[in-house]
């Protein structure tokens, strides 16, 4: 058995602080919209066509949150998860980010679009979307976390925000209709919602614990 390593590089303080707050404000924008433009349909329709209502400049405040939220945790992350499963993570983790941030730069199409009609904006929308892993990010790099000795009291938190997470984005998946065919009794919607706000729970874990040892460094 591989005896587990302490790390006991620097963290930053700020960016866990920022990947907290900023994923707690994208949760709260994004259940504000629910109200704010109740003419989506959340068990179908996805969150991204709230860019399309009235309000829309706050879904698309809502992605640059997350897409900064992911970038905060993995500058968090990078000194402490120092294997290959860590490295990948990360890599994946910000390819998750770049991904989110151009869902926010760019408009989706409604879903009654076809991808014949679609858009530039609504085709670089949906490239954006298709980038985001963060689910296996956060499993990989929990798997990495585990055997740094200072993370190895919130492995189990870890492993159960990541795997949630990752359990939720394979039901999302099944959840797509084969012929593209969008409409009441789909739940792709609702488990979209699910498995974005998940990401939160993982994200907090991340941080509060960063600043524990944080502080306990800064004590030493």
């Amino acid at each position: 058995m591989i005896k587990p390593v302490l790390n006991t590089k620097p963290i930053s303080a700020s960016a866990a602080r920022l990947s907290i707050s900023t994923g707690v404000i994208f949760v709260i924008i994004l259940g504000s919209l629910h109200l704010l433009e109740p003419e989506f349909d959340p068990t179908w329709r996805f969150i991204s066509e709230y860019a399309l209502g009235n309000f829309g400049w706050l879904m698309h405040l809502a992605f640059g949150l997350l897409a900064v939220s992911l970038i905060s945790a993995g500058i968090v992350i990078h000194s402490q998860a120092r294997n290959i499963a860590g490295y990948i993570g990360l890599v994946i983790l910000g390819i998750s980010a770049i991904g989110t941030m151009i869902a926010a730069i760019f408009v989706t199409d409604p879903l009654s679009v076809s991808q014949d009609d679609a858009t530039f904006s609504g085709k670089m929308h949906s490239i954006g979307a298709t980038l985001d892993y963060t689910p296996v990010a956060a499993l990989l790099i929990s798997f990495a976390l585990a055997r740094n000795e200072a993370w190895r009291t919130i492995r189990v938190r870890l492993f159960v925000t990541a795997g949630i997470t990752f359990i939720i984005m394979v039901l999302f998946i099944l959840q797509i209709p084969h012929d593209g065919q969008f409409g009441p009794g789909v739940l792709a919607g609702l488990y979209g919602r699910i498995l974005i706000v998940s990401y939160l729970g993982w994200v907090c874990i991340v941080g509060t614990h960063a600043l524990k040892l944080r502080r306990q460094n800064s004590m030493g």
